[in-house]
């Protein structure tokens, strides 16, 4: 059953950037900046969530998960909303 939190948490950390922005700017016509600085730091928080959890199944071979994901937590999301961000302009460049 702790597998499944892991999976979830991970899945969430990778998803809710990406959704968040997409939200952030079609909805409520949110400055990309602000948007994508909350899409980010909501990813990193989540990915914080999974580094715990995960780190309470690892051995002293792994590492300290939960620091890493301190310090570098916010490169996949940004990465992700950079991603996003590229393509829905690409795509609303192409419509125009």
């Amino acid at each position: 059953m702790e597998n499944i939190a892991e999976w979830a948490l991970l899945t969430a950390a990778l998803m809710s950037p990406v959704l968040l922005f997409l939200v952030l700017q079609s909805r409520f016509h949110v400055i990309a900046l602000i948007s994508a600085a909350f899409a980010i730091a909501a990813g990193w928080c989540l990915n914080l969530a999974w580094a715990y959890v995960a780190s309470r199944h690892a051995t002293e071979q792994d590492g300290d998960i939960l620091s890493i994901a301190a310090m570098f937590g916010w490169a996949c999301p940004a990465a992700l909303v950079l991603l996003t961000w590229l393509i829905t302009r690409f795509v609303n460049r192409r419509r125009a």
